[in-house]
């Protein structure tokens, strides 16, 4: 999801959490609202989050707020396995759309954080669920979270943030993207979200002695980027260079 030219396509009532009407208004008769596929702004956001993941491949990722599918696409060559979520239902038909020669993506609705809580029963598999422990190991070792959280409530902000600390693999990377600027008609800003993230993470790494580390932090003067990975080894130290 994004955000670029809000005011001219939704109107100015006040959200206090995630809105079906709001997105169906954007993607009304419009399959590239924020028009992923032609703005240069967003070719480079999307080139700026794949080029500073520090793996160049991942076991089993998911995309928390995919719209049309665009970055899902990209996302899907650098996964073995990839599940991509979006609340809106025209979103997720176009996203399938995208990645349909791509059986390895999947594609599926539900609003965030509570889509989240029931992955083992939508997707099937064993490994997905928080619950199972027989490995004691989380099951996404990339999670992408990109210009979503802004549209949550505060509270489901908060759940998204501890989701991701307990769903995230050792050695895995947390990416989270958002835009800087307000965004009408919401009170939460990327701003928020970033702060938040690192707060929950510095109090994650005093519980558990630096088991994450903020492998990029970039601020551009249109959005933020964080990538967290749950490990102390950087890409250079990853490849012996230190």
């Amino acid at each position: 999801m994004n955000h670029t030219s809000k005011d001219s396509l939704a109107n100015s009532s006040q959200y206090s959490a995630y809105s079906d009407s709001y997105f169906d208004e954007l993607y009304n008769d419009n399959t590239d609202p924020w028009q992923y596929q032609t703005r240069w702004y967003e070719e480079r956001k999307r080139n700026t989050c794949l080029a500073l993941l520090p793996q160049p491949h991942y076991k089993c990722a998911i995309e928390l707020g995919c719209g049309n599918g665009v970055l899902s696409e990209l996302l899907a060559h650098r996964s073995q396995a990839l599940i991509s979520i979006d609340g809106n239902y025209r979103a997720v038909e176009l996203a399938k759309e995208r990645l349909a020669a791509l059986p390895h993506a999947k594609v599926i609705q539900g609003i965030v954080p509570e889509k989240l809580f029931s992955l083992k029963e939508l997707v099937g598999q064993k490994s997905l669920s928080s619950e199972d422990n027989s490995i004691n190991q989380p099951p996404f070792d990339l999670i992408v979270i990109s210009e979503i959280l802004y549209y949550l409530s505060s509270k489901d902000v908060d759940a998204v943030i501890n989701w991701a600390l307990h769903n995230l693999a050792l050695n895995g990377t947390l990416l989270c993207c958002h835009w800087r600027y307000a965004i009408d008609g919401f009170a939460m800003t990327g701003e928020v979200v970033h702060q938040r993230l690192h707060q929950a993470f510095s109090v994650a790494n005093e519980k558990n002695h630096h088991a994450f580390n903020r492998q990029s932090q970039m601020i551009d003067s249109d959005f933020l980027l964080d990538i967290w990975q749950r490990s102390s080894t950087s890409v250079a130290m990853q490849e012996n260079l230190i």
